[in-house]
């Protein structure tokens, strides 16, 4: 049961936005979000996340555009790099679906049976992940968004994924933050978002 006086986290709201609180539980919180605007700030935007990671829908295109989009990202992300010292800030998980109770004691949870939600925060700006298996595929698809907590544009950051130093990705985020790796083999990883002369790093970045 939920106190009135407790402030929900970012895994209650999402609990609750996709239904699975006790019908008191879901009135108490109603209530607090309904009385608090900063609340009412992080459902608006865990509800967009939400929706996106439910009606998003990737197709593989034909090899050679592929190469040719990765190449004049690759370009236009190096182009992008900040250059200098940086200021390098380490993103908190604060929710992770996995962690829900229905998943809680699985012992074999995996991409291939249950997609994986992740929120991280920053000081600089919160992220939200998608990652999912399609259908039939042995490789991993990861969608992604930024929500810069000042008025800087979510289009001026640089996305890079690495695994043992190795860099397996480098694009940039669109007009509103987002971004998509595709056609990743499972593993661990580290995911870099920079701006000018900050960078948040995500590591490490489990896609099992």
């Amino acid at each position: 049961m939920m106190v009135d006086s407790q402030i929900p986290d970012t895994a209650r709201l999402a609990d609750w936005l996709e239904g699975r609180l006790s019908p008191e539980d879901t009135a108490v919180l109603a209530q607090l979000v309904t009385a608090n605007p900063t609340l009412q700030e992080q459902v608006a935007w865990l509800q967009e996340f939400l929706q996106i990671s439910q009606t998003t829908t990737l197709a593989d295109p034909p090899a050679a555009v592929r190469q040719a989009a990765t190449a004049a990202f690759a370009a236009y992300a190096q182009n992008k790099r900040p250059s200098g010292l940086l200021r390098s800030l380490v993103a908190t998980l604060t929710a992770d679906n996995w962690q829900r109770p229905a998943l809680a004691g699985a012992r074999h949870a995996s991409l291939r049976s249950e997609p994986r939600q992740l929120i991280y925060s920053s000081d600089l700006a919160d992220v939200a992940l998608n990652a999912h298996m399609p259908v039939g595929s042995e490789q991993i698809d990861l969608d992604g968004q930024l929500f810069p907590l000042d008025d800087s544009d979510p289009a001026d950051f640089v996305i890079q994924l690495l695994q043992d130093g190795i860099e397996r990705g480098l694009l940039v985020s669109d007009d509103l933050g987002k971004f998509s790796l595709t056609g990743l083999p499972p593993g661990h990883y580290t995911l870099v978002l920079s701006r000018d002369q900050d960078e948040i790093e995500i590591d490490p970045l489990e896609l099992v």
